[in-house]
């Protein structure tokens, strides 16, 4: 189970996805301890001191956390995460969160999603590509194309037959500054499509939506999971409705709303802030039924960041491995690559785009969320490559 906010594990180094670093080896770990409570990181910090195999013990007070980092073996970890359960009740929470920490920092190849109707999605050794579905007359990007439902059942076709593994049907525009629609309106803009989607395509569809009336609407045309920018959060009755649906969601990360989060977003740590956050939301989507194995988590890249936080995310999106979900990113056409391009429009932002998409995948994401989807495939299969040797024969 996820520990307390009072308590925050993390593996800060190395990063696994060096290319370059001998996976046989077994590197000395640097970790962390982020605490709320001064006596327990003293506490913590005299057991620890006691290890043998135990380096660069570091204390120090930041803002309101008391951080404890050192440096270990990988082998020394798992004692240490096993022996700190032993010493009092009050540890038992964080030593589930150094053992499953480090199980989802060192495999991160294979995964499992179970859906409503029986339906399992598994993947192995490769990156799943969601393809963009705006049915919004005021998207950023593409919105007003997919409005009549042949159209967008046309363009999910032609997005399965280019590589797509999911298709993401969305009926509210998320664009910062965009206002709220209602449910009602949001179902009959989705609806016909998805019923369209239905007759035309085999590949599975997920609903971007926050409402629990339009989550309900979608499932029951058939849609198999859940991409919630809220987090869980916008709609009280929408953990337990997924719960009881066994539908699988993606959390997200979202400071603010579409109509505010952009104006001046600050983070004291920002990969930090986060991790707390997806440790908050895991334990609420627990205690409110939804099975851990159905969670899948997404960093918010352009929800409530700068440009310096989204390419952040990009470069530290490994560090969120410890969480032990699949890990999705959605950088397409965002914001931050066309104010890194001079300003360029969102339709000259498919190569920035890629770029993105190959960092973040050769970082650890598991899932990318992009407009277009032939191009993306296309990359991702090189970085798939890089990442796992997919597609290559070793002489």
């Amino acid at each position: 189970m996820p520990a307390t906010p009072g308590e925050l594990f993390r593996i800060l180094a190395p990063d696994p996805f060096d290319f370059s670093r001998n996976p046989r080896s077994d590197p000395f770990l640097t970790l962390r301890v982020q605490f709320q409570s001064r006596k327990k990181s003293f506490h913590f910090r005299d057991w620890i001191s006691s290890f043998s195999n135990i380096r660069s013990v570091k204390y120090r007070k930041e803002n309101k956390y008391f951080l404890l980092e050192w440096q270990m073996g990988s082998a020394d970890l798992l004692v240490l995460g096993k022996h700190l359960k032993t010493l009092s009740p009050q540890w038992a929470v964080l030593s589930a969160q150094i053992q499953k920490s480090w199980k989802g920092y060192s495999t991160h190849s294979s995964w499992t999603i179970p859906s409503w109707g029986n339906k399992i999605f598994h993947w192995k050794n490769r990156t799943q590509v969601m393809g963009v579905l705006n049915i919004t007359p005021d998207s950023f990007s593409d919105g007003g194309r997919y409005l009549d439902p042949l159209k967008a059942a046309d363009q999910a076709l032609q997005m399965q037959e280019e590589g797509a593994d999911w298709i993401d049907v969305g009926g509210e525009s998320t664009r910062p500054g965009a206002k709220p629609v209602s449910a009602s309106e949001e179902k009959k803009r989705i609806i016909p499509v998805l019923r369209a989607c239905a007759k035309a395509i085999r590949i599975p569809i997920s609903i971007d939506t926050y409402k629990v009336e339009v989550a309900l609407a979608a499932v029951g045309q058939g849609a198999k999971l859940v991409n919630d920018i809220g987090a869980l959060r916008l709609d009280k009755a929408m953990a337990k409705t997924l719960a009881r649906l066994k539908v699988p969601v993606i959390l997200m990360h979202m400071k603010g709303k579409p109509r505010t989060m952009q104006k001046n977003p600050t983070y004291d740590d920002v990969i930090g802030e986060l991790l707390l956050f997806f440790q908050e939301r895991i334990r609420f989507a627990i205690d409110q039924g939804i099975s851990e194995d159905r969670i899948l988590l997404d960093p918010g890249f352009g929800f409530g960041k700068s440009p310096w936080h989204n390419i952040e995310l990009l470069r530290r999106i490994w560090e969120f491995k410890i969480m032990g979900r699949p890990l999705v990113m959605g950088p397409s056409r965002k914001s931050t690559l066309g104010t890194l391009l001079g300003g360029v429009p969102p339709e000259e932002r498919l190569d920035a785009t890629l770029a993105a998409v190959t960092t973040a995948v050769l970082k650890g994401a598991d899932f990318i969320r992009v407009h277009d989807v032939q191009n993306t495939v296309r990359a991702v299969k090189i970085a798939d490559a890089v990442r796992y040797d997919r597609g290559l024969e070793r002489p």
